[in-house]
């Protein structure tokens, strides 16, 4: 199963991959940050929500939605970067 897997990801082609940027970093550590504090989070809630909001973030940036079924957080999330853009499926 891993072989599988390992051979799914290295067909992608690298302009296919978006990583996020020293400024996307930052911004989604202040958004987690003040999700956190506001949201009361649990240390694992933390971990998630400065994940989704590096996702929603890199997206962002190069202009396409996310697609999601985590409405609650991407909602929170959207609310404190609202230049970006998710569809709930």
């Amino acid at each position: 199963m891993q072989a599988h897997y390992a051979e799914l990801f290295a067909s992608i082609p690298p302009s296919r991959l978006v990583t996020p940027d020293a400024q996307v970093w930052t911004d989604a550590g202040v958004i987690a940050g003040t999700l956190a504090r506001a949201q009361g989070f649990q240390p694992y809630q933390r971990k998630e929500c400065l994940n989704d909001a590096l996702i929603f973030l890199t997206a962002a940036k190069i202009g396409i939605p996310v697609l999601t079924a985590n409405r609650d957080e991407f909602d929170l999330i959207q609310q404190l970067a609202p230049e970006g853009q998710f569809i709930h499926c």
